[in-house]
């Protein structure tokens, strides 16, 4: 339990608090469940025939399951509801959407406890309460993260890389090549050609190098000069001045007006904000390229130093220990290549799998497509059970329906119909009081759809009819009294005095007395629901 549930902040004054709850199964018998504050992680469970026994004061050994953990707690009672319709999932997933508190009113489908999750944990489970299959929709989800993952993977290993493939293999080709030359020298004491080709690699590739590199370094340090000059600027726009001006001009200056400039200021400064964003991260990534070529610069500086040394020196064996160098130089750099080699076919291999993945994922889409178009049963019962609640209610029709985003994921239509507008959404179903009826309608269809099933049959509503239009308040109750007058269906709402459904005269309609389960009035502690003063 959290920190912050009242029975662990005021656990001295619940101590020794045994909470009971006795369960109808669908099987035709009962299960009563007991859990104490004093042993929280404990529960004591028994299935039993008939109901309405009191399980408070019987012997240990009365308990079927004594002293069970959570996990195995959990499992017995799932298996012991058999929610079939519910299976994959066990029965704790769908049993929020039937004990609505004040805090759930907000979406028919997303609950409170789905908000801070990823889709991925609840969408499929949506698609299967209302019969699609839910394993499409997980295989979806499924590759989306490992397409995401493959070019976060496929962006790492780029990052490793410095070359093209092509690219690469020439220069590889031409190292080793350049290499069986140099030990041919090496081998024949004969230095002729390698000083030639000194020559030739010193004037055609390292100088023609360092002067490309030179002027791409004066661009690059030119747009950064650029980038933080005008970074530098700052929006020297001030409402105060403009309130100033009218003032001294003795002009009135509109509200309207006042807000039309606060507009565009605020407007300003989002567009200066995402400039600069744009602007620090294009600066950034200047730098990074100027710090590469200066790198660079360096070692072909160093390059040349070493092919004038060689050239300039007359003494053979010196020429020899140069060429020995370079040798080894050569070497490490075909071993540098061949390992960027190896990288690039990683790379290659990462793409092709996100391709395929990518092809996949376009395969399940066009199935789920397929599969929306085609409306399951319960989809089309429930729809049809919805509508006409909402009708009776709220005097619009209802609207439900599955639909793909622009994402391929799947989102859900619910709401009241326009007034001749065949199928567009009314914008009253966002109002609050039009929300929460037509969550309350969405819980009671979904029972409606499932009555003869292995599913919940029961739901608890909070505040259900708080702020509601009197007349609302009756039409729902007659909705309510009708479902559960078929005995298949426990209907559980919470309600004060102030929301108490009146007639024409303004007076109160009291419930009956067989319809009332607790009276709680704030007039002394029996009055309370744990018969103690406040806390």
């Amino acid at each position: 339990m959290s920190p912050d549930f009242f029975l662990v902040k005021r656990k001295e004054r619940f101590e020794g608090f045994v909470f009971f709850i006795e369960i109808a199964l669908n099987a035709g018998d009962f299960a009563t469940i007991r859990r104490s504050v004093a042993e929280p992680s404990e529960i004591w469970m028994v299935r039993h025939a008939d109901g309405g026994k009191d399980f408070s004061d019987v012997a240990d050994d009365a308990w079927g399951h004594r002293a069970l953990g959570f996990d195995a707690a959990r499992e017995l009672l799932d298996a012991w509801l058999d929610l079939r319709i519910l299976k994959p999932y066990d029965y704790r997933k769908a049993i929020t959407y039937f004990l609505r508190s004040q805090d759930d009113w907000g979406d028919e489908l997303q609950l409170r406890k789905f908000m801070q999750g990823k889709d991925s944990t609840w969408k499929p489970f949506v698609a299967h309460l209302f019969g699609f299959s839910n394993n499409i929709f997980v295989r979806k989800y499924e590759l989306d993260d490992q397409i995401d993952a493959g070019n976060q993977k496929l962006r790492d290993q780029q990052a490793e890389v410095q070359f093209y493939l092509p690219a690469l293999m020439a220069e590889i080709s031409a190292l080793r090549q350049e290499i069986e030359g140099i030990g041919d020298q090496l081998d024949a004491f004969q230095f002729d050609s390698e000083e030639r080709r000194l020559m030739e690699e010193l004037v055609n590739v390292v100088e023609a190098e360092i002067a490309a590199i030179n002027a791409e370094l004066y661009d690059v340090r030119y747009d950064i000069r650029q980038i933080s000059v005008a970074l530098e600027q700052q929006d020297k726009f001030d409402l105060k001045e403009i309130t100033q001006v009218f003032e001294e001009t003795k002009l009135h200056f509109p509200d309207a007006l006042r807000r039309k400039y606060e507009e565009l200021i605020a407007f300003n400064k989002k567009v200066t904000h995402e400039r600069d964003v744009a602007l620090r991260s294009r600066r950034k990534e200047l730098e990074t390229r100027a710090e590469k070529l200066e790198a660079r610069r360096v070692k072909l500086d160093a390059d040349r130093q070493r092919s004038l040394s060689t050239l300039r020196n007359t003494d053979t064996f010196a020429k020899f220990k140069d060429l020995q160098k370079l040798l080894v130089d050569r070497r490490a750099q075909l071993v540098y290549r061949d390992e960027q080699r190896k990288k690039l076919e990683l790379v290659a291999e990462t793409a092709r799998q996100v391709r395929e993945l990518e092809r996949e994922r376009g395969r399940v889409v066009d199935e789920l497509k397929v599969l929306l178009a085609r409306h399951t049963p319960i989809v089309e019962s429930f729809r049809a059970i919805f509508n006409r609640y909402c009708q009776q209610v709220l005097d619009h029709n209802g609207l439900f329906y599955f639909r793909l985003n622009i994402n391929h994921n799947l989102v859900y239509e619910i709401g009241l119909e326009e007034k001749g507008q065949l199928g567009k959404t009314s914008s009253q179903s966002d109002g609050t009081s039009y929300k929460k009826l037509i969550c309350a309608l969405f819980d009671l269809a979904l029972l409606k759809v499932y009555e003869n099933a292995p599913f919940f049959h029961f739901v608890y509503h909070d505040g259900v009819l708080e702020a509601l239009d009197n007349r609302k308040k009756e039409a729902l109750l007659k909705i309510v009294r009708e479902q559960i007058a078929q005995g298949k269906t426990q209907y559980i709402m919470t309600l004060i005095d102030a929301d108490m459904p009146r007639n024409a005269a303004g007076k109160r309609r009291p419930f009956p007395e067989d319809e009332i389960v607790l009276r709680l009035h704030d007039e002394g502690d029996d009055g309370r629901l744990f018969k103690m003063p406040e806390f």
